[in-house]
């Protein structure tokens, strides 16, 4: 059966698309009604990208469509934990109060357009001469898996190191990191800026900030006083990768975690003897050798509002994707697979009783031939889950959502996933 086809049959269609901040509601393609629309939450004030690749802030409970800057097309809904950036002074690396740590440069803000559009970017120039050339925060004790990022644009100068605990060296203009780093990455924006983010390891009195260097990474070199380059946004918080952005001032700032759910009233929508879960997503989550429930996290639950034991529920558990059928009544695991980074799924979940599987990515994840029954009712469908035992700490970016009332064919199923 065409992909078209396979569309038609579905109960519930979530595209990313259509959102009311003022009534805290994203929008689902299908049904036509508020029936299958999601509730949303999240404070004012965090960002996402817009579809021009400029970073920007939203209203109350509205849902972020974020759009990808290498890929600027459809965008997804963007769903985060609460973070805190504890740098303040985010955009203006002039204010000695936080940008401690100045040696033979010379910081001045308003100089370029920063990736909100806005003339913040600051200019970093290096003082003529024979020296180190640092602008930093410390030296102050960075703990264990905290994320440091902050946005670097090339001036008329290519190499700098990123100090976020460790030393980094970055070329601005091959955009390739100067050594074998295991725990550092980046991110392109548009007008040449780079988002550069490293993740500690462990507890060490250190600094953040960055530095030039000469083309071999030497910290102390001599300068002619005209190089420069220019930077903006920067951020730490606590966790093992970089959400978005959280601009700062004179304080820290703490951006709420999102929720987007329907909590009830689902019952005609999701089948209730059988049917089909679509998801297409991005996910991130915190690393952990943990083996607590801690370690378990939440990324899509279909379930009853009054017992949210008795669902359809796809987690990850240290660093393992796995599926659920009724999870108190025979507990029927369909299979698992490694989950990684960065990477986009299509998942599939199959539910019937004697047939039940799931597919990933057009193939087979696991089935079983147990029985599906559910004491109470599947009337909720929640993206950011969240409880006590099993913390929302990761990060997705949903692409689409569909429910079926029916059990789809296998065909069916690796049209869909593939």
């Amino acid at each position: 059966m065409a992909l078209g086809d396979i569309y038609q049959k579905a109960s519930l269609v979530q595209i990313p698309s259509g959102y009311k901040a003022a009534d805290a509601e994203l929008y689902s393609v299908v049904p036509n009604t508020t029936a299958g629309d999601f509730t949303v939450s999240v404070a004012a004030g965090a960002t996402r990208v817009n579809k021009d690749g400029l970073v920007e802030s939203v209203a109350a409970n509205q849902a972020r469509l974020n759009y990808d800057p290498s890929n600027p097309q459809d965008p997804h809904l963007l769903l985060e934990p609460q973070r805190t950036n504890d740098t303040t002074h985010s955009e203006d690396f002039t204010q000695t109060s936080y940008w401690n740590n100045v040696i033979d440069v010379v910081a001045t803000t308003n100089q370029t357009t920063a990736p909100d559009g806005s003339n913040t970017g600051n200019k970093i120039q290096a003082n003529s001469g024979t020296n180190f050339k640092i602008l930093r925060k410390g030296a102050f004790t960075i703990p264990s898996g905290i994320t440091m990022s902050m946005f670097v644009k090339r001036g008329n100068h290519d190499y700098i190191l990123f100090k976020a605990q460790g030393d980094y060296n970055f070329n601005l203009n091959t955009l390739t990191w100067g050594g074998s780093y295991s725990n550092v990455g980046y991110e392109l924006y548009p007008n040449d800026w780079v988002r550069l983010y490293a993740t500690t390891s462990s507890s060490v009195l250190s600094y953040f900030g960055i530095y030039l260097t000469d083309s071999n990474f030497n910290q102390s070199w001599n300068a002619t006083g005209n190089e420069f380059v220019y930077v903006w946004g920067a951020q730490m918080e606590a966790g093992t990768y970089a959400t978005s952005y959280i601009p700062t001032t004179t304080a820290a700032v703490t951006r709420t975690a999102d929720s987007n759910e329907i909590a009830s009233g689902l019952e005609n929508i999701i089948g209730q003897t059988e049917g089909t879960l679509f998801l297409d997503f991005e996910y991130l989550y915190e690393t952990t050798s943990d083996s607590s429930t801690d370690a378990l996290r939440d990324i899509f639950v279909v379930g009853s509002t009054t017992d949210l034991s008795e669902n359809i529920t796809f987690d990850n558990y240290r660093g393992l994707f796995r599926i659920y059928v009724n999870q108190d009544i025979g507990y029927l695991a369909l299979g698992s697979g490694s989950a990684h980074p960065n990477t986009r799924y299509k998942l599939a979940i199959k539910y019937k009783t004697g047939d039940c599987k799931a597919y990933l990515n057009g193939s087979l994840l696991g089935s079983s031939t147990g029985a599906v029954s559910f004491a109470t009712p599947l009337n909720g469908i929640f993206f950011s889950y969240n409880s006590s035992s099993r913390p929302f700490k990761n990060q997705k970016k949903v692409y689409q959502l569909m429910v079926f009332k029916e059990a789809l064919t296998d065909a069916e199923l690796i049209t869909l996933t593939s």
